[in-house]
């Protein structure tokens, strides 16, 4: 009897932020090893290879973001973004390099019928203003890192010298999201005011 696996990778984020990645095992070919917390291992820890172990599993999406055999000195050393329980996935949004992580903060961003975007995919932020009778949409934030998916919007990861810019835009402007896909280039959108400049950038190739 084919047996199965759902483990639940809770993200537990200052302010009630939460997000999930919820993973499928079985005995299926086509299994890959990954990353997973070996116990319990508070935010700010610096990771060594006996709180870290590999689990065999099949991932339903988004394989990119996570640790997986070989990485493991890529992982070492690094240190944990917030608490990760046992057992628990280890993704690339839930490290960073040590020392660096505490200028890390978390903003919400309004965003209406935004694309799916899982924890560590980067998000291209643009702002549509101008008149009502000439409308415009420009780039504001290129590349920035999603934490979480909530009603209503995102929960990005910004620099302190960039949340003041990130809580202005989302309070005093329209935002719409382009998710990019895992492994992706940073993007290079450009303004578009017209309608002929709308043809000819999505033109483009």
């Amino acid at each position: 009897m084919r047996r199965w696996l759902v483990a639940l990778a809770a993200l537990t984020i200052g302010g009630g932020v939460s997000a999930a990645l919820l993973v499928l095992a079985n005995p299926a070919r086509d299994m890959t090893d990954v990353y997973v917390a070996a116990r319990d291992v508070p935010a700010g820890a610096v990771l060594g290879a006996g709180v870290i172990a590999l689990e065999r599993i099949h991932v339903t999406g988004g394989r990119a973001l996570l640790f997986t055999r070989g990485d493991e000195s890529k992982l070492v050393g690094l240190q944990t973004t917030h608490d990760l329980l046992t057992g628990q996935l280890i993704q690339r949004s839930d490290v960073g390099e040590a020392g660096v992580i505490a200028d890390r903060r978390l903003v919400f961003v309004p965003v209406k019928e935004a694309p799916p975007a899982t924890p560590g995919s980067k998000v291209d932020l643009l702002v549509v203003g101008g008149a009502p009778d000439h409308p415009s949409v420009t780039p504001f934030a290129l590349a920035v890192e999603v934490r979480a998916t909530v009603a209503g919007g995102l929960v990005v990861v910004v620099a302190s010298r960039q949340a003041a810019a990130f809580v202005y835009a989302a309070s005093n402007m329209h935002l719409a999201a382009v998710i990019a896909e895992p492994g992706a280039a940073d993007g290079s959108e450009e303004s578009v005011s017209t309608p002929e400049q709308a043809m000819a950038v999505a033109g483009q190739r």
